[in-house]
């Protein structure tokens, strides 16, 4: 996908042009509010896929973060002589405050209070050496539990595979134009399919679109994330299409993880319960197969 936001225009005519400028205006302007997470879950799922296209709105959320991080370094200015002679006289107009005196609390009341303090810090103390310890047992009992399998190379051509080609072929499509969904559509998609549909979860994604399309032939949903502030697809396809092909079936075979790379793209594939998964995107293979790894823990 460009970095250049108005590249898609160029191809169309001027009223086009001017309606996308206009939106990449508009955008631009929610920069500082995005930066600071103060828009709707719906104007940052517009502004996550316009910063994968847009070089220009990515550096000018670069510098919003770096001013936003100098001034946190930055320490207060102390106040000026004149400011601090204003105030001091301000205050010094005001009236005498009434400052009224409590009865003392009693001898008793004071030990009680004192050890309800105690005995809900010792609380608070013992839940936190709790929650700590069975944190560190939930670690090491997850790291030997879940041997790795790796990943497996495709051993036949990409072009070979019906169901990879036609992923690399639309992934092309896509990454050249606007996303063809937004994030809300995910329910329609999920009605429209008769196989299960779950987003990834990996920490380092965000849920773009979602849309549905045809993949050799066979129904697919196609869920766009952004990673980093690259562009990746998820593409879901029943299961007895995802293992049609033989290379496939060897591929995943005990688990493993399906890699492929064509010219720049890398590939990887796996099953599901009822589903298969291709994860498709201009990065380097070992992120995408980070996503397979936080899916696996899930």
């Amino acid at each position: 996908m460009s970095d250049n936001p108005s590249i898609a225009s160029s191809l169309g005519n001027p009223a086009e042009e001017a309606v996308r400028e206009s939106r990449h205006q508009v955008l631009r302007e929610l920069l500082g509010a995005y930066a600071d997470r103060e828009l709707p879950p719906e104007t940052i799922a517009q502004i996550d896929a316009h910063l994968i296209s847009c070089v220009e709105c990515r550096r000018e959320l670069d510098v919003q973060d770096a001013v936003r991080a100098r001034l946190a370094k930055e320490p207060p200015a102390a106040p000026s002589p004149a400011f601090r002679a204003r105030l001091g006289a301000a205050l010094d107009a005001l009236p005498a405050p009434v400052i009224a005196v409590a009865e003392p609390a009693s001898r008793d009341a004071g030990v009680r209070e004192l050890l309800h303090r105690r005995v809900t810090w010792i609380a608070i103390s013992g839940w936190v050496v709790a929650m700590v310890l069975a944190l560190v047992l939930a670690s090491r009992s997850g790291g030997s539990a879940a041997p790795s399998d790796g990943a497996r190379a495709l051993v036949a051509p990409v072009k070979s595979v019906p169901l990879l080609d036609g992923v690399v072929n639309d992934y092309a499509r896509v990454a050249r134009g606007e996303l063809p969904g937004r994030a809300r559509d995910l329910s329609a998609v999920r009605a429209a399919l008769g196989f299960p549909i779950e987003p990834l979860r990996a920490p380092n994604l965000r849920l773009l679109a979602a849309w549905t399309t045809s993949i050799a032939g066979e129904p697919a949903a196609v869920l766009a994330y952004r990673l980093d502030d690259q562009l990746v697809v998820q593409y879901l396809v029943a299961e007895d299409a995802f293992f049609r092909h033989p290379a496939v079936r060897s591929a995943v075979a005990d688990r493993h993880l399906l890699t492929a790379a064509v010219d720049s793209k890398s590939l990887v594939a796996w099953p599901e319960s009822a589903t298969g998964t291709v994860l498709i995107g201009n990065v380097p293979s070992r992120l995408l197969q980070d996503v397979w790894t936080t899916e696996r823990a899930r």
